[in-house]
């Protein structure tokens, strides 16, 4: 049954309920269409009595639906709960023939689901339920088993009832063990069922580094129905709105303790247009009252603020982590209730701008936007993007502005030279719409698939992924450009659910003086294989690898195995080699590569999918000189940063870097099809990528005694015929 907004008696109203002038507006969190919350009871089928019937109707004030979960928060696992009043429906007694007694749909408002935490509330309602288009649930009794030939008052009795449960458009049986009581005119009726939530299309409920929930959850039904004859249908509101914070105690100042903090480490990266908007909007007082308890526990989880390196890598500037005594002055003023001593409308302003934020000199956008469709889940899109430069310049910032975030995986943007200007003029003509499809590289003429992404005729200027807002790049470097050079960006767009038009832009910022006078800024890719095979219990076809190979080129095109496969080679290994996955399902990887850029490192940079769960990169691994230049233990795909290093870390000729990951099986939806997953292009695929940004001629970069007898390796340049590693590349597993 698809729910709609509940029509309440009388003058037919309507509750909204706001966090501070007494009803709420639940305002989106996360970047969808707000969820307005009906605090009303829904509309549901009307029983009519036939002989020996006496009709009895829930009583929404006194009956509640709840749904228990196990769940893993912030690191420690309890039991989440989460309860409506929003309940409608019959229930038919028979009393000479108890047996033959009915009960109609049970219609539930999963609107009005709260639970102790808001955050996890509007995750639900926004990203699970999508309870602005399906506001209720529907239980359809279709039979009952077990009830006794005679009913006495005050007695319960157990008896099974077995129906159909509607969420959303999903439908499936379900069966709830009850106990029923009759007490003068009132009829007492508790129940419990469990469910699979993938199987209702509200699971896994998962928030990578945060929020795990199991996939079965229980409901329990303890519904109270009045004799019609009795039941008084004055006031339809279920319930009145409540706060999940109950205060304890006294609380610090918001105005002097608490604002301080989000505007310092809060506003720039959540207010409207930027990286964490999407997540949570903070543009005035009321919004950290809204969701104080959540404030609390994702700060003193440390989930927020988000810098996932560990202190086990080189030390990093803009560190945005809290202190201690802040995490703790937030916690105190969310336990206290969230007294404010300032108005609602109070603005929230920016005290700390984002690091490297850049002043653009010019802003670029396709013609128009890029229309995908839901039929190609997984879509590659070139958009072209021309600063129309007359003479060379040099790039000293970039910046890249997703138009519909929760639509665009990643992004890399590429340096084109002018005389490729025909070949893709001629691929953006011949593919209808704007830009042009480009799985597997940007098919520029004389540019080819590699396993390292580095094609011939390209230039990596950068790569974007969630998260991220824009580099500045250090004062008197920039990447040089020519005259009519241009960029081409691969977009990666992921329309599950919808595919909206997007007009993603790219700033950038150019330097005053001659390219000339700037060093040079160069973007380097260091790549290792991902094959991550199926569990021992899980079966299927593509649990193959071959099956899933084919599936691949079925998906993507010929080219796609390609770069699995050639990293494996790159990384002198194979796909029974690089193979493994443990009891707990954790797969890892890792490959050594010659250093290609040289100079000192700008910014370092990771990326794998949503499987990831550990990343490291390091300089020189296992030698006296080892550096764990990025170290992340807890992978979240929503935020990939550029980190940057605090102090002067260069890579010479002959260094060697090593990229490990790893990913863990058991995030994968139980509902999908196991399969064995490899290197590939779509979100369900996996990744373990990085880039290193290095600044050319800034310090001396004299090679290390030795250098001259090693190999002059380019990783990367496999002949996509061939798909042959140099022999002597480093091994790699």
């Amino acid at each position: 049954m698809v729910g709609r907004h509940p029509v309440l008696a009388g003058m037919g109203m309507l509750i909204v309920v706001s966090a501070v002038v007494g009803g709420i507006v639940w305002n989106s969190m996360f970047g969808l269409e707000p969820t307005v919350v009906y605090f009303g009871v829904p509309d549901a089928p009307t029983l009519t009595a036939t002989n020996n019937e006496t009709i009895y109707r829930l009583d929404a004030s006194r009956s509640t639906i709840t749904y228990t979960v196990t769940e893993k928060l912030a690191g420690t696992t309890h039991t989440a709960t989460g309860t409506t009043r929003g309940i409608a429906g019959d229930i038919a007694l028979n009393t000479t023939k108890p047996a033959d007694s009915r009960i109609g749909d049970i219609v539930i408002n999963v609107q009005q689901l709260t639970s102790d935490q808001q955050l996890r509330d509007e995750r639900l309602r926004h990203d699970y339920l999508q309870s602005n288009d399906y506001q209720t649930a529907t239980f359809s009794p279709t039979k009952l088993d077990g009830l006794p030939t005679k009913i006495s008052e005050d007695t319960p009795y157990k008896f099974t009832i077995t129906g159909d449960l509607t969420v959303k458009e999903t439908t499936k049986p379900a069966t709830l063990k009850a106990t029923g009581t009759l007490t003068g005119n009132e009829l007492h009726l508790n129940a419990t069922t469990t469910i699979s939530l993938t199987n209702y299309g509200i699971g896994p409920i998962n928030m990578v580094g945060f929020a795990q929930a199991d996939d079965n959850a229980r409901l329990d039904f303890n519904l109270t129905a009045i004799d019609t004859a009795d039941f008084t249908d004055t006031n339809r509101v279920a319930s009145a709105a409540t706060t999940n914070t109950k205060p304890t105690g006294t609380s610090p100042s918001f105005t002097n303790a608490v604002q301080p903090i989000l505007e310092n480490s809060c506003a720039s990266c959540h207010q409207t247009g930027e990286a964490g908007a999407p997540f949570w909007e903070l543009t005035d007082a009321s919004d950290a009252t809204r969701i104080a308890d959540g404030l609390a526990l994702i700060t003193k989880s440390r989930y927020m603020p988000p810098f996932l390196a560990t202190d086990a890598g080189i030390p990093l500037k803009h560190d945005p982590r809290l202190t201690n005594k802040q995490i703790t002055t937030i916690e105190d003023w969310a336990n206290a209730g969230a007294p404010l001593d300032t108005p609602t409308t109070t603005p929230i302003k920016v005290t700390n701008e984002p690091a490297n934020r850049i002043d653009p000199d010019v802003t670029l956008r396709a013609d128009a936007p890029y229309q995908g469709s839901t039929e190609q889940i997984n879509d590659y899109r070139c958009l072209v993007m021309d600063p129309g430069l007359k003479e060379d310049a040099a790039l000293t910032g970039y910046e890249f502005i997703p138009d519909k975030n929760e639509f665009v995986h990643h992004a890399l943007i590429f340096r084109m030279t002018a005389d490729q200007r025909d070949t893709i003029n001629a691929r953006d003509v011949a593919d209808p719409g704007t830009g042009y499809g480009c799985f597997g590289g940007v098919g520029a003429e004389g540019s080819i698939p590699s396993p390292t992404g580095r094609g011939g005729g390209t230039d990596l200027v950068s790569a974007w992924a969630p998260g991220q807002s824009g580099e500045r790049f250090p004062d008197g470097s920039g990447m040089a450009l020519n005259a009519g050079d241009f960029f081409v960006i691969q977009v990666h767009y992921h329309f599950v659910h919808a595919a909206p038009p997007d007009h993603s832009q790219l700033a950038l910022e150019f330097g005053d003086g001659p390219a000339e006078d700037y060093d040079n800024i160069d973007v380097t890719q260091y790549l290792a294989p991902a094959e991550i095979p199926c569990m021992p219990d899980e079966k299927g076809p593509l649990c193959d690898r071959d099956a899933m190979m084919v599936d691949l080129a079925e998906r993507y095109g010929d080219s796609a195995p390609m770069i699995a496969d050639g990293l494996n080679a790159l990384c002198s290994t194979t796909p029974e080699m690089s193979a493994n996955v443990d009891e707990d399902g954790v797969s890892v990887s890792w490959c050594d590569h010659w250093a290609v850029g040289e100079g000192t490192i700008v910014s370092i940079f990771g990326h794998m999918h949503e499987l990831g769960r550990t990343f490291r990169m390091t300089l020189n691994p296992d030698t006296p000189t080892e550096q764990i230049l990025l170290d992340i233990d807890r992978w979240d795909f929503n935020w990939q940063l550029n980190y940057t290093p605090a102090k002067a870390t260069v890579i010479k000729p002959g260094d060697l870097i090593r990229v490990e990951c790893s990913w863990d099986r058991s995030l994968i939806n139980p509902q999908t099809e196991p399969r064995w997953i490899s290197w590939a292009e779509g979100t369900e695929d996996e990744m373990c990528y990085s880039a290193l940004t290095t600044r050319e001629g800034s310090t001396s970069t004299t090679s290390r005694v030795g250098a001259e007898d090693d190999p002059e390796i380019e990783p990367g340049l496999i002949e996509p015929g061939t798909l042959e590693a140099d022999p002597s590349a480093p091994a790699g597993g």
